[in-house]
């Protein structure tokens, strides 16, 4: 059950668990570059998206013509990212690379870790060993900007199950199933995506390990590790932070 093998098992299926991922990446890449541009000056940037994925930001923010280089653990979707780059006509730099390490030449104006990275960190002493890599990695008062699922209120009620029902096409059904660990602030998600085709139904199930990280950990982590001018921003689909280095 390890990052790397859950997103490249995910990486040809990650749109359908949006109810429309194309919106979701103009959407997300219009409001991240407003808030860029707010801290780091109305220019064009040098972006580091050390969590890509399939490119849902990386994608958003190269069409507003920052310089992005994407990085991932998963192979699968950094093959995914290119591919859905190429076809927009967008020059992306994509690299593999564990976000604990970011062994990545150059520095960066800002670096982004987004859609709740971070807390695929099980041993609580990798928190602020991947927050100083991306430390490493961002030029003198540039920006970290990452989200994290609210898990202040998660562990309050450690929900079980959440499901929807997406119109399509294709019509899908995405069911997101908690198993909490008793009396730790761990769980394994299992993600079944259902999907409408010709011939009936096909069922897609992935599963991976989170810690819940709190916002009182992840703002210590980074005090501690050397960042500063810590903000919190509503606007998104998770709680997003941003610090400076």
């Amino acid at each position: 059950m390890s990052v790397e093998a859950f997103y490249d098992g995910l990486a040809p299926h990650y749109h359908l668990v949006y109810e429309d991922w194309e919106g979701a990446v103009e959407r997300q890449g219009a409001a991240l570059d407003a808030l860029l541009r707010a801290f780091c000056g109305d220019r064009e940037l040098e972006i580091l998206d050390c969590a890509c994925g399939i490119g849902t930001q990386a994608l958003g923010l190269a069409a507003h013509g920052h310089r992005v280089t994407g990085s991932d653990i998963s192979a699968a979707a950094l093959e995914r990212a290119g591919v859905e780059a190429a076809g927009r006509g967008l020059d992306i730099r994509f690299l593999r690379a564990d976000f604990r390490e970011l062994a990545i030449d150059g520095d960066f104006d800002a670096v982004l870790a987004f859609d709740n990275a971070l807390p695929h960190l099980l041993d609580p002493a990798d928190l602020p060993r991947a927050l100083h890599a991306m430390h490493a990695r961002i030029r003198p008062g540039g920006l970290l900007v990452t989200s994290i699922r609210d898990y202040d209120e998660a562990l309050r009620e450690r929900p079980r199950l959440a499901a929807q029902e997406l119109p399509g096409p294709p019509r899908r059904v995405v069911v997101r199933l908690h198993e909490w660990d008793d009396d730790a602030p761990t769980y394994t998600a299992r993600f079944l995506v259902a999907v409408e085709e010709e011939q009936g139904w096909t069922l897609h199930e992935h599963a991976t390990r989170y810690r819940a990280v709190t916002r009182r950990e992840l703002e210590g982590a980074l005090a501690a590790t050397g960042y500063t001018d810590l903000r919190w921003h509503d606007g998104f689909h998770q709680p997003v932070v941003t610090a400076r280095s």
